[in-house]
């Protein structure tokens, strides 16, 4: 093996390593689980809940313009589509938590087309390719972040999709160009655990 080939390696091990302990200070953070039982479960905590702790802290390290605020004791926003199956769990952590001292507030829309006046929009996986791209159009629009858990999707300007590695870690792709349109900077905490793209 070359010595390129084992630095490789060890930055892969270094990234997931790196990729598990933030996804378990997320799970924390949100609420969704206590420090020593997050430590000692790390391999069994739930998808959903690594995924509803990504979201809730998309509204801490993520910065919108001040123009996203009605006044100072507006709330966060954000929309899911109903049927959604994390909403259980993203009501559970708005009604006992707050983002950048604001609180947090789940509307939920019959489809993407009447998607309005949210921080953060997410998609959940069975969204299917035509809504995905409405969306996308919307959201753009409305300045939102705009969060995709479908894997499989290729089209471009979503702000943030998630994917899952080889060994099960939940990773994160920002695209840096879609998050610019809408005036929207992710902090480097975030941009140093996700993989970067452009348009």
């Amino acid at each position: 093996m070359s010595m390129n080939d084992k630095r490789s390696r060890r930055h892969v091990r270094r990234s997931v390593t790196r990729s598990i302990r933030w996804a378990v200070a997320l799970l924390v953070m949100a609420g969704l689980a206590d420090a020593p039982t997050a430590r000692a479960d790390v391999g069994t905590a739930t998808e959903q809940k690594v995924k509803v702790a990504y979201l809730y802290n998309f509204l801490r390290y993520v910065r919108w313009p001040e123009t996203a605020y009605t006044d100072e004791a507006s709330p966060m926003v954000i929309g899911i589509i109903d049927g959604d199956p994390h909403a259980r769990l993203l009501n559970q952590v708005a009604a006992k938590k707050k983002a950048r001292g604001r609180q947090i507030v789940v509307r939920e829309f019959d489809s993407v087309g009447v998607i309005q006046a949210c921080h953060l929009v997410f998609l959940h996986a069975g969204i299917p390719a035509a809504d995905e791209a409405e969306a996308i159009r919307r959201t753009e629009q409305q300045k939102s972040l705009l969060i995709c858990e479908s894997a499989r999707g290729t089209q471009p300007g979503v702000p943030i999709r998630f994917f899952t590695d080889r060994d099960g870690t939940i990773g994160l792709r920002i695209n840096l160009d879609a998050m610019a349109r809408r005036g929207l900077q992710a902090d480097a905490k975030l941009l140093n655990i996700a993989t970067i793209q452009r348009d």
